[in-house]
Parts: structure tokens; sequence; C-alpha cells
């Protein structure tokens, strides 16, 4: 049988889609490999159970026959930059520690509607300001990859280092990032995954914790172009609550 946390959002949602497998079979092999990589410290706060209910949400719908969303059964990580209703939003600062906004973000909101889960809230530098993930108060990100021929650990990029080290460590299928100066391209570049920076607009910035909102962009992270296209998709649209 196929490791399912090999698998990526395409086929995932694919084969939750087709009952080759259910969302909470998913969800379950995501979650045990985010408790046991903690030693990348990719995850400031973990929310299985929140990965499971909206797993469970998912293979209701099926058994249903009610329509599925573009990221059905795909539990992700979120860069904790985004407000997530109830649970910690605190941008890697010391100073939001404990913070839990009462309100969503959009694009997490749009992840959620799109069937997607979360399997918690992903280290970054402080907000999101650096390119190393060193300046979080929560402690350095470590690259899952290492050098040929030696176990010295090496920085997965930033600011969404917590996001590129959890997609390449097979913690996530998928993870979303901000991009103000190479916030999501650089950290995909340096674990070997693939990161989009979309059109200024094209994703909402209502909820994310800014940096230079001239620049701030919200875009996804994963394993290919195509995975991030359909996340793209789910994130992506019009919000009048933009400024």
């Amino acid at each position: 049988m196929t490791n399912l946390t090999d698998l990526g959002v395409k086929a995932i949602r694919d084969g939750v889609s087709a009952g080759d497998f259910s969302a909470r079979e998913v969800a379950e092999a995501f979650n045990a490999n985010v408790a046991a990589a903690s030693e990348l410290n990719a995850f400031i706060v973990a929310t299985p159970d929140a990965a499971l209910a909206a797993a469970d949400n998912v293979d209701a719908a099926r058994a249903a026959n009610q329509p599925l969303g573009k990221m059905a059964g795909v539990p992700i990580g979120m860069k904790d930059l985004f407000a997530t209703r109830g649970v910690q939003t605190s941008a890697a600062s010391h100073i939001l520690e404990g913070f839990k906004p009462q309100y969503e973000s959009t694009v997490s909101a749009k992840l959620w509607e799109a069937g997607a889960g979360m399997l918690g809230k992903l280290n970054l530098d402080q907000f999101a300001m650096g390119s190393s993930n060193e300046t979080s108060f929560f402690g350095n990100v470590v690259n899952p990859w290492r050098k040929q021929g030696s176990n010295a650990s090496l920085a997965p990029g930033g600011s969404s280092g917590g996001s590129s080290a959890a997609v390449a460590a097979r913690l996530c299928p998928a993870a979303t990032g901000t991009d103000t100066g190479g916030s999501i391209r650089q950290p995909a570049a340096f674990t070997g995954i693939t990161g989009i920076k979309p059109t200024y607009g094209r994703c909402s910035r209502w909820g994310v914790v800014a940096f230079a909102s001239s620049l701030d962009q919200a875009g996804p992270m994963a394993r290919d172009v195509t995975d991030c296209a359909i996340m793209l998709e789910a994130m992506a649209g019009f919000d009048p609550k933009d400024a």
C-alpha cells in the first residue's frame, strides 16, 4: 500500500474522492509524522484534532454523495502569520504568544471551505522578518536535508521556513506561506519544494499579520506546481475586506 504521507495534494484529493482511502486515514498518517518530527521544530502548535475533525466532515460528505471541495481531505500546515479562530497566532513572537484570534483569516477560511484541514501552525522568522528562520522566539527550524557526508544542520530559508521544512519532510502535503521579498520562493528553493508568490491582490491579506502591506502576498507551498495550482485556486479570490 502506498504510504499516504508520500502523496501530494492532487493525489490525496483524488484518492479520497475515489474512495481509495479515507480522509481520516490521511489525517492520522500526517498527524503521526508531525508528532515524530519535533526535532525539526517546524510546528509551533500542532492541531491534530482539527485535522481529524475536518477529515471526518469530508468523509461524511462523500458518504452522503455531496460534492467535495478542491482541497477535500488534504491536511495542511498554516504559517503562524495567518489568524486562526481559537488557535494561537503568534507570528513566532513572544509578544503575541497566547493570542487566540476570534476570527479567521480570509485565506484560511477559504481553504477550510474547500475541504482542507489544519495540522497546526508553522514556525517562521519572527514577524516574517528574516530569511533563515533563525529569528523565531520558538527556536530555529531545521532543514530536513543534509549535505552529502555531513550531518550538520542546514537552514530551511525564510521567512516561511517552517512551511518549507514541513512539506519537504512529509509532515504535510502543502502549507501556506507569505512572501514580501522572497519569503515563499527562497525557502522553497532551500528545501527542494515548490512555492508561488501570486500577483499582488490575488489572495487576500485580511487576517495576516503585516510586514509591508504594499508587498505582502499569501501563497501556496507544496511538492510540485500542480499541487500549488490546486491550492492557489482554493486560496484566491476577491475580498472586500482586503485593503
